[in-house]
């Protein structure tokens, strides 16, 4: 009967921030809450997508593992976390006798949209950063058969360590942080022939 507000509340969102999250209106998700109503399946899918994504933004995790997904240098973020430029906590464990900071996906973005400059000259980093599609792994597949490269050519064309960063990303076994995702942006045709229209017109 309450499965949606089983969905709603390990969110840490109130009734207002889920509705506008779903694009709901708050009268009509107090009676999905309260299970006056039944929920549409289409509300409970968007529901429970976004319940994940948020679960998923607000896991803590090690900086090592962050700093990857994040496509930064592990130092950077650990400066970042000593000086309060990144929200981090320390973990229950500890490695080598030392506390283990911890950061959350959503932290880190925040990170990289307000406080991350590219070390080349002190360029402020492109904002802001797009958001990952759900559908990544196809979208990769799909432009390496447009640009007719390899994953290690398409790993080198991004700056990626090699050919296995592309292969976990097609797999699923990892997902690319949002600093890779806009390099890959960068290079799927539509964009670059918008991007060249633009300059012609300016």
């Amino acid at each position: 009967m309450y499965a949606f507000r089983a969905l709603r509340e390990p969110t840490g969102l109130g009734q207002r921030d889920f509705a506008e999250l779903l694009g709901a209106r708050l009268e009509t998700l107090r009676t999905w809450d309260s299970g006056r109503r039944p929920v549409p399946a289409s509300v409970l899918r968007r529901a429970q997508a976004a319940a994940a994504d948020r679960q998923r933004q607000h896991e803590l995790l090690p900086l090592v593992q962050l700093a990857r997904e994040l496509g930064v240098p592990m130092r950077t973020l650990q400066a970042a976390a000593r000086t309060d430029r990144l929200e981090a906590q320390f973990s229950v464990r500890s490695a080598f006798g030392r506390p283990i900071r911890t950061g959350s996906r959503a932290a880190g973005q925040r990170f990289l949209a307000k406080r991350y400059c590219c070390f080349s000259g002190q360029e402020v980093c492109p904002l802001p950063l797009p958001v990952v599609p759900e559908e990544y792994e196809e979208r990769l597949r799909d432009l390496r058969r447009r640009l007719r490269v390899t994953q290690g050519e398409l790993a080198d064309r991004i700056g990626a360590a090699g050919k296995a960063v592309i292969y976990q990303w097609e797999s699923r076994k990892r997902r690319p942080s949002p600093v890779f995702w806009q390099r890959i942006v960068a290079l799927t045709p539509a964009s670059r022939s918008s991007s060249r229209r633009r300059t012609r017109m300016g």
